[in-house]
């Protein structure tokens, strides 16, 4: 397959990357605005609120969460530590490997990811009123790709 490089197509400059960039850290403090004060209540890092979500789209491995994070384990191994003290995750052995690790969201975790998630999507209808659920879903896979095609949370 042939790569397209985006200074190739017409109509792009330097100045518009940069606005969109832009656009994507005003965009990052905005979903912030969501998750911050869950963070603060929970005595969680910024991630945490995230990690909670992402844990909350079904059991997953410390290792899983580390690979979609992009992060290294050790970081991963103290952001759920504090998931945990916070009494949001369970750690439970996968009932076909007994060695592998899976994480689930205790009651309160639940919570918590429903409150992310209201939260994310009052944002969203909010802020773009007047773009199409295809528009929207457009955009995400937009930033799925941008990111290196992980996505959680």
């Amino acid at each position: 397959m042939e790569t397209i490089l985006l200074r190739d197509r017409p109509g792009l400059s330097g100045a518009e990357a940069g606005t969109f960039f832009g656009a994507l850290a005003a965009a990052r403090d905005s979903m912030g605005d969501v998750t911050r004060d869950i963070a603060r209540e929970y005595g969680l890092g910024p991630r945490g609120p995230w990690l909670v979500a992402l844990i909350g789209r079904g059991p997953i491995s410390p290792n899983e969460v580390a690979d979609l994070l992009n992060i290294g384990r050790s970081l991963v191994t103290a952001e759920l530590g504090q998931l945990q003290d916070a009494g949001l995750i369970n750690h439970e052995r996968s009932s076909v490997d007994k060695r592998r690790v899976l994480l689930t969201l205790t009651p309160t975790g639940m919570a918590v990811a429903h409150r992310v998630s209201d939260g994310l999507v009052a944002l969203l209808d909010n802020r773009l009123p007047g773009y199409s659920r295809e528009e929207i879903l457009l955009v995400g896979r937009v930033l799925t790709d941008l990111g290196g095609g992980n996505h959680y949370g």
